[in-house]
């Protein structure tokens, strides 16, 4: 007979994912031992093993999840009214947001990737790039000319995530400057300068 699920069964299983993601972004994925993750939660192994049936699983829930809610907060943002460059401040503000508070999923999703198992790692990738897509299609809207060239288009949205996607190893979100105004200050220096320059 199947063990029934405690009443918080969702909130333990979402804190082991946070205390081994913080083991897999600051000691690495190799490193992280599931007797350490165990320590992290203050819980036996075999307590542990109620929630994920190994180091691997963790890994599996914890990128799938991380890479879905920023998919899905996308694709409620572009279902929005605004005009493109309204969207496209929304959609880097969501961005900032995950980022600030989810720094350690974030961290592990750039760098232990190739930890997933094969098909596992396919999808995120897929939807990874599916993200990369919806920011592409938005520059372009904003700069048409920008967006003739293919390569171009994509080159411009990947710079983007490039100034982006590594403020979790700077950025404090408890500190004098709000992920928000930070958002908009990435933005206003990328896009400002965006709206402006010449297609090369």
């Amino acid at each position: 007979m199947t063990r029934p699920r405690s009443p918080d069964y969702d909130n333990i299983q979402e804190s082991i994912v946070k205390q081994a993601a913080s083991l897999f972004a600051h000691r690495g994925y190799a490193a992280t031992s599931i007797n350490d993750i165990a320590a992290a939660c203050r819980c036996s192994k075999s307590r542990l093993y109620h929630y994920f049936e190994s180091k691997d699983a963790i890994l599996v829930f914890m990128l799938t999840e991380h890479v879905d809610k920023l998919l899905a907060g996308c694709n409620d943002i572009l279902a929005g009214r605004e005009d493109d460059v309204a969207r496209f401040r929304r959609l880097i503000r969501f961005f900032m947001e995950i980022y600030a508070v989810s720094s350690d999923k974030h961290a592990v999703m750039l760098t232990c990737l190739e930890f997933l198992p094969t098909n596992v790692r396919k999808d995120v990738i897929k939807k990874q790039r599916q993200l990369i897509k919806i920011v592409t299609d938005i520059l372009a809207k904003i700069r048409p000319d920008r967006a003739r060239d293919a390569s171009n288009a994509h080159i411009d949205a990947m710079l983007f995530f490039g100034m982006i996607n590594w403020t979790y190893t700077w950025f404090k979100p408890d500190g004098d400057v709000l992920p928000t105004e930070l958002a908009d200050r990435a933005v206003s220096l990328f896009l400002d300068g965006y709206i402006k320059s010449k297609a090369l």
